[in-house]
């Protein structure tokens, strides 16, 4: 296990939410398709917004 010294952000904030709020922060992770909720939340306090990238090679195949 590694120590906060050897972490690239060794200052942790928390925060508390309500179980609506939670879901709401994972329904909008979901929708841009984020998994790393640290990330997301770190993103969206920084820049107030998180933006889906349109990456053709990641995207199903369409069926005719």
């Amino acid at each position: 296990m590694s120590n906060k010294a050897d972490r690239k952000r060794p200052i942790q904030v928390k925060f508390f939410v309500d179980e609506r709020e939670l879901g709401l922060i994972k329904a909008n992770m979901a929708q841009l398709g984020i998994e790393n909720m640290s990330a997301y939340l770190r993103k969206m306090a920084i820049d107030g917004y998180a933006a889906k990238p349109d990456l053709p090679e990641r995207r199903e195949p369409k069926n005719p």
